[in-house]
């Protein structure tokens, strides 16, 4: 029963209601200008995260899409979460994720976009773009059969997203600051 709830509560953290039905898997060519990088809510780098975010978590998380997760995690994939610990692998994450379909309750996530915040990593002195880190804050909510939606709680998380063979990878994940609705 505690690996059960300690496998939820790590899932919860990837179910969202954004749609990913206008999305593509946009290059690197081109996204970061160094001279408007200022603002991480008003660039091309903000809306391709926030859309490689809306798929990972609609497509491969709610819709249980294994093979949509495993190509958009690094291979060296790693998860910390402040209550339940770490995945350490790739494959081991696909796993949990495989497992969602046998919880008794269908469990998501909504990222509240306005929290969403995107900082670019370069080389050469902010001449090639590397990677981003992603920020923001998200709500969990579950639902029994029969019975009506509740938030169970917000949490802050933090995404490294690497670029690989022209392809944006999650490869570090951070969820924390947990708190449970009053």
């Amino acid at each position: 029963m505690i690996k059960l709830l300690s496998l939820f509560l790590v899932l919860v953290l990837f179910a969202c209601s954004s749609n990913p039905d206008q999305i593509t898997n946009k290059k690197t060519e081109g996204l970061y200008d160094t001279k408007d990088s200022e603002d991480s809510k008003n660039t091309e780098l903000y809306e391709i995260l926030f859309e490689k975010d809306s798929l990972l978590f609609q497509i491969g998380f709610n819709k249980i899409d294994t093979s949509q997760v495993s190509a958009m995690t690094a291979m060296d994939f790693e998860f910390y979460h402040d209550e339940h610990g770490i995945t350490e692998t790739k494959q081991d994450f696909i796993k949990s994720i495989a497992s969602i379909e046998g919880l008794p309750f269908k469990t998501w996530r909504i990222l509240k976009k306005e929290s969403m915040e995107v900082f670019p990593l370069c080389t050469d002195n902010k001449q090639k773009l590397y990677g981003a880190i992603q920020n923001g804050i998200h709500d969990f909510y579950q639902q029994e059969k029969g019975e009506k939606a509740r938030k169970t709680n917000t949490a802050k998380f933090t995404h490294l997203w690497i670029i690989e063979d022209g392809d944006w990878k999650l490869k570090r994940v951070l969820s924390y600051d947990h708190q449970i609705p009053k």
